[in-house]
């Protein structure tokens, strides 16, 4: 098995004991640390939690009992919530404040606010650079979904 294979195998297995850090692509003036945030994989019944909520199968059936049609719709704002709240561990990240300047938010400051209330305070910009981190530490882009399902073949 090659190291990219056996890696992919190592970091999907490892659930969510493993911790990364992902640094946000800018540098804000004035600031001692650059934007970043500490996120972990869901686990497994976290994923199967996530799917419970989020995908929805409704079945088109005849008068016979056969299976017309099948539609599959998905809450992907419930799905979001439940990677922000699983997935991130901690944070500092920029957020406007009320004068318009730049601050930073601490997950320590965000005590009694969910995480979701991120997508809320962040800017545009950092909530997509948030949901492309999770998306990343939870294998989910296609580069990842085809290297762990190339992993689980040699299995």
């Amino acid at each position: 098995m090659d190291e990219r294979r056996w890696q992919a195998w190592v970091v999907t297995a490892a659930g969510e004991d493993s911790e990364m850090v992902f640094a946000a692509p800018v540098e804000i003036p004035g600031w001692d640390e650059q934007p970043w945030v500490k996120l972990r994989p869901l686990t497994v019944r976290e994923k199967l939690r996530r799917d419970s909520l989020g995908v929805r199968d409704e079945y088109e059936i005849r008068a016979d009992g056969q299976v017309v049609a099948l539609r599959r719709t998905y809450d992907f704002e419930a799905m979001l919530e439940l990677d922000l709240e699983c997935c991130i561990v901690d944070y500092l990240l920029p957020v406007p404040g009320p004068d318009g300047e730049v601050r930073e938010l601490r997950a320590g400051e965000a005590q009694g606010r969910a995480c979701g209330d991120l997508l809320d305070a962040a800017p545009v910009a950092v909530a997509e650079w948030l949901v492309d981190c999770i998306e990343a530490i939870n294998m989910r882009r296609p580069a990842d979904v085809a290297l762990t399902g190339e992993t689980k073949k040699g299995c």
